[in-house]
């Protein structure tokens, strides 16, 4: 009796081959993709933050000026824009309120909302005052950014 070889069947790895290369190039694109995202998102939140600390910072510096009665100082927290609606007598005024002008420990923040357009970039928030002596006062605000500066539209207590 004769053996013959079998017959060898040809290999087909290369459809093999194609699926592990797609299946690469997906696991890839959404490694990709997800990283992309936390940065992005990551960057957001330190913007974030870095604005609302500017902002917090222009109104700790309002304050202060009240505290310490000085107009100039407060009249150059205020936007251009907002110069010729504030005057001096508004923030004398306005200074005079002893209680209002405490020693602030903190500044919170409840809402912050920016908005950027043909005007520029303004900011809207709401928050309260936190001062030395424990008590509170709430505030809102609006800032427009100059000069990469953050500067005072207004600012109303309640």
């Amino acid at each position: 009796m004769t053996v013959y070889p079998s017959p060898t069947q040809p290999q087909s790895t290369g459809w093999k081959r194609w699926v592990l290369i797609g299946v690469a190039i997906i696991v890839l694109t959404i490694t990709l993709c997800c990283g992309l995202f936390v940065f992005g998102g990551w960057r957001l939140f330190t913007g974030v933050m870095g604005e609302t600390q500017a902002i917090e910072q222009v109104i700790t510096q309002f304050m202060e000026t009240g505290r310490r009665n000085d107009t100039d100082a407060a009249l150059a927290l205020f936007a251009d824009s907002a110069q010729s609606v504030v005057s001096r007598n508004d923030l004398e005024r306005l200074f005079g309120n002893r209680q209002l002008f405490r020693e602030v420990s903190s500044v919170s923040l409840r809402s912050f909302n920016i908005k950027s357009d043909v005007e520029g970039t303004t900011a809207e928030i709401a928050g309260q005052l936190n001062y030395a002596d424990g008590s509170t006062q709430a505030f809102s605000a609006r800032l427009q950014k100059e000069n990469d500066q953050w500067r005072l539209i207004r600012i109303d207590f309640r």
